[in-house]
């Protein structure tokens, strides 16, 4: 499974000079812990997260921002991504075509697809009797 199968594609992005209680007001309305930070040009120029804004001193998110943040395109594979935020020690992924953000894949986005490829209930085969009716069966109850 590839990253542009399960990114977010309606990215909540800040730009560069936004005061950085405003994006910590914004990161907390849209409930998510970080954001790509994309300049008037429409790059990317950085990521900046709540400990970002909450851990390092700064007026402006260019001042707490990271710059230069790890980032992949739409065909990277969801355990290429899994491995990069393991060794970069990174929570969420910016997916990136044409030098343009096109989407993000959080941590949560991985934990979701993996729940969900273990959520299928194995059911009993329909010619086959259940383990509660072989057991009914075999006590004589019915």
């Amino acid at each position: 499974m590839e990253a542009r199968e399960i990114m977010t594609t309606d990215v909540v992005s800040l730009p560069p000079d936004m005061p950085v209680e405003e994006a910590g007001e914004l990161l907390l309305h849209y409930r998510i812990h970080g954001a790509p930070v994309i300049d008037a040009n429409g790059q990317m120029v950085g990521m900046v997260s709540v400990v970002d804004l909450v851990g390092r001193i700064g007026q402006r998110v260019s001042d707490v921002m990271t710059p230069d943040p790890v980032q992949a395109s739409g065909d990277t594979s969801v355990e290429e991504l899994a491995g990069m935020m393991l060794e970069q020690m990174v929570r969420r992924i910016p997916i990136m075509e044409g030098g343009r953000v096109v989407g993000i894949v959080s941590a949560s986005d991985i934990i979701r697809l993996f729940l969900s490829l273990h959520e299928t209930p194995a059911r009993p085969a329909k010619d086959k009797p259940s383990r509660a009716s072989r057991g009914k069966a075999a006590s004589g109850q019915t």
